[in-house]
């Protein structure tokens, strides 16, 4: 274990490093967010202003006043920028395309745990800006979010949750590159779809009854909506909360465990073309 830590803390080390010298896209990364939430607003402002300035729009467990969906959705794509991995994806479908994985054949590197770290190193300079805006939302959306102290700890643990998944779904279709040339579009596919299925523009409390059924046996809860409740919920159900987390685990496990047979089926007809 010791071992393990000394050499994937190396390579986390040496992520951040590399990210340090491009600190202009954490820039970038504020104003994807700005830019989106500006452009949500105007267009809920809308929607709401015509039916009265203190209305409110039914879910199917709550209501949701402007304030509270605007609140949301900040946070949502706080979240959504935070657990995506689609540049650390693109670099391995490079590698198993151009026959760069033989050093992880030859040498005692994990695939997953190699860019696992080099996930989170190149994202270092955005959980520095966006902790910040995390830790002053309730500032701005007063008595919405964070009204309880013990919805820190368990907010930072969903956000863990929720990166070590998306990061294991994102790898499960990488290894699909070991049979298909091109298997970027998949995960071009599956972003864009995700922005509006996992609740990133729209909450989940708006879809259909039906929609929320079937998802509720899937993991897509628990990449952007169960993070997202847990800063926004004002009354506590500990027992559901675990629950939730229970849940989240077993899909963590379930597609770590999915991820890792697929590879391994994948590394046997590994060929190096291009190495």
């Amino acid at each position: 274990m010791i071992k393990w830590f000394k050499k994937y803390s190396s390579i986390l080390r040496a992520s951040i490093i590399t990210a340090l010298e491009y600190k202009a896209n954490s820039i970038v990364g504020l104003f994807a967010i700005f830019s989106g939430l500006l452009i949500e607003y105007l267009i809920w402002s809308m929607i709401y202003s015509s039916n009265g300035p203190e209305s409110s729009i039914q879910g199917l467990t709550s209501e949701w006043t402007f304030k509270r969906l605007i609140a949301y959705i900040f946070l949502s794509m706080i979240i959504g920028q935070l657990k995506s991995s689609w540049v650390t994806s693109h670099e391995m479908i490079m590698q198993i395309r151009q026959g760069f994985m033989n050093q992880y054949i030859v040498k005692p590197l994990s695939f997953f745990s190699y860019h696992l770290m080099n996930f989170i190193g190149t994202n270092i300079l955005y959980y520095i800006p966006y902790t910040i805006l995390i830790v002053g939302s309730p500032y701005f959306f007063k008595d919405i979010v964070f009204t309880n102290f013990m919805q820190i700890p368990i907010f930072i643990f969903a956000i863990i949750i929720s990166i070590y998944l998306s990061y294991s779904i994102y790898f499960f279709m990488v290894c699909f590159a070991f049979w298909f040339g091109e298997v970027r579009a998949l995960l071009a596919a599956y972003n864009i779809s995700m922005f509006v299925l996992a609740g990133q523009i729209i909450p989940l409390d708006f879809f259909p009854e039906s929609y929320n059924q079937i998802i509720n046996f899937t993991p897509i809860p628990y990449l952007i909506q169960f993070p997202v409740n847990i800063a926004m919920q004002s009354n506590f159900n500990f027992n559901e909360i675990l629950t939730q987390f229970m849940i989240g685990l077993i899909w963590c496990f379930i597609m770590r465990l999915m991820s890792g047979i697929l590879y391994k089926i994948g590394i046997r007809r590994y060929e190096a073309y291009g190495s």
